[in-house]
């Protein structure tokens, strides 16, 4: 039996790249609440064809975890069936996984947190190929502005 390999908290590194640890994933609610908040000026928005990013920036301390980047997929509501909306966000999960480096190394160094949650926004027939072709172009476009905005800060 070999020993357990350890990982970046980042997921970077030679080693297990391309990984999504648990850390990575957004499950709480209280951080999962405040991205659908229309009333809040704290959070952004990118949307690229079929997919909708809401974003937020928040104190490491308040995400109860030491990580870059926490992320949440969801299937829009024409996903009707669970096998659907299951294969939507593995494909939304795989797809984030492939393209996450620049928005993990942007916030690795940094004391804070940003909470993104992705959403497939389109009919589920053409999800495979909608998705591999809006999201990474979502994720470089949220990167840029985030750039931008944490330059000025």
């Amino acid at each position: 039996m070999t020993a357990p390999q350890e990982h970046a908290p980042s997921g970077g590194g030679p080693r297990g790249t391309n990984r999504l640890p648990r850390a990575f994933r957004l499950r709480r609610q209280r951080l999962i609440r405040p991205l659908f908040d229309r009333s809040r000026t704290d959070v952004g928005t990118v949307a690229r064809g079929c997919v909708r990013l809401l974003y937020r920036v928040v104190p490491r301390s308040e995400v109860g975890a030491d990580v870059p980047v926490q992320v949440g997929f969801s299937a829009g509501r024409q996903a009707r069936r669970a096998v659907v909306r299951n294969r939507i966000r593995r494909l939304l999960r795989e797809t984030y996984r492939l393209h996450q480096h620049p928005l993990v190394e942007l916030f690795r160094d940094r004391s804070d947190t940003l909470t993104l949650m992705i959403l497939y926004r389109a009919d589920p027939a053409v999800a495979r190929e909608c998705i591999r072709r809006d999201l990474p172009e979502a994720l470089r476009r949220l990167t840029e502005q985030l750039k931008n905005t944490l330059l000025e800060a």
